[in-house]
């Protein structure tokens, strides 16, 4: 599984959320003006089931990942990125599926505007640079994902996901970075652990990543083979995004709008206007 280019090779129930004033999404050359309120949850749009599905994936593998560091701090070997360390940001851009597009453009609409208006520019211009991802904030405390609690399915993993060996068997080796009292000091110097070996060592296995990758392509099989660099996928579906939570909004708009007219219809018609407050 391709996940992202390296190096050079890249030249529920939540308040709306008001907009910038004029924003506006670009994707293709086409621009959609965003509406003065965008919702902020997309309950009651089309992409509902396929968010909730999504964070219900990010959520096991969350699960999955504790499991795995919990036991392997028993085995005494805690395993944790290095306190501001960007490494595998600097020279990496991922590639993402449709459904993880969406997933962070929603939740850029909803947490971050300002920025979801910026990314969307880069249909027409591109990122300023990439690598390192656009979405890397370096600071004196270090490094930090912009987009973090929405990042893509491979960021998620890295660093405590397994691979499968022609085998099958979860195979692991800890990233370069990583300290680990005792071993050798580099990642390329740690040979990766299989099976028995692996338990053995950490008390568990890491999640795989390829098959949280299938459970994720399992939820829109159509789209399972439309792989697209982060910055490629992010204009189109933050305006797919934006466009079918403003579609929600106008919906619930109308169904509340009618609500209230058969309650005045209701209450004009009594005799006595019985009901009217």
């Amino acid at each position: 599984m391709n996940n992202g280019i390296h190096g050079n090779r890249a030249s529920q129930g939540y308040p709306a959320l008001d907009s910038p004033s004029g924003a506006r999404l670009s994707s293709a050359g086409a621009f959609m003006s965003l509406p003065s309120r965008i919702p902020s949850s997309p309950r009651g749009s089309s992409l509902e089931s396929l968010i909730a599905a999504t964070a219900a994936t990010y959520a096991r593998i969350e699960a999955a990942q504790k499991t795995f560091l919990a036991a392997a701090a028993d085995r005494g070997s805690p395993l944790a990125c290095p306190s501001g360390c960007g490494s595998c940001c600097e020279p990496f851009v991922p590639d993402v599926l449709p459904t993880e597009a969406a997933y962070i453009a929603a939740w850029l609409l909803e947490n971050e505007p300002a920025l979801a208006e910026r990314a969307a520019a880069w249909a027409g211009a591109g990122p300023p640079s990439v690598p390192p991802c656009p979405f890397l904030r370096r600071s004196g405390q270090g490094a930090r994902c912009a987009i973090y609690p929405a990042r893509p399915l491979v960021c998620r993993l890295f660093g405590a996901a397994a691979v499968r060996d022609k085998e099958g068997r979860a195979s692991f080796r800890p990233c370069a970075r990583m300290p680990l009292p005792g071993r050798p000091p580099r990642g390329r110097e740690r040979r990766p652990l299989s099976g028995a070996d692996l338990v053995r060592e950490f008390g568990a296995e890491p999640p795989a990543m390829a098959d949280y990758a299938a459970e994720l392509s399992s939820l829109r099989p159509a789209e399972a083979a439309e792989r697209s660099l982060l910055f490629e996928a992010l204009p189109p579906a933050l305006r797919r995004v934006g466009l079918s939570l403003s579609l929600a909004e106008d919906a619930r708009d109308r169904t509340y709008s009618t609500d209230d007219e058969r309650e005045k219809e209701a209450v004009s018609g009594r005799p006595d206007g019985a009901g009217r407050s």
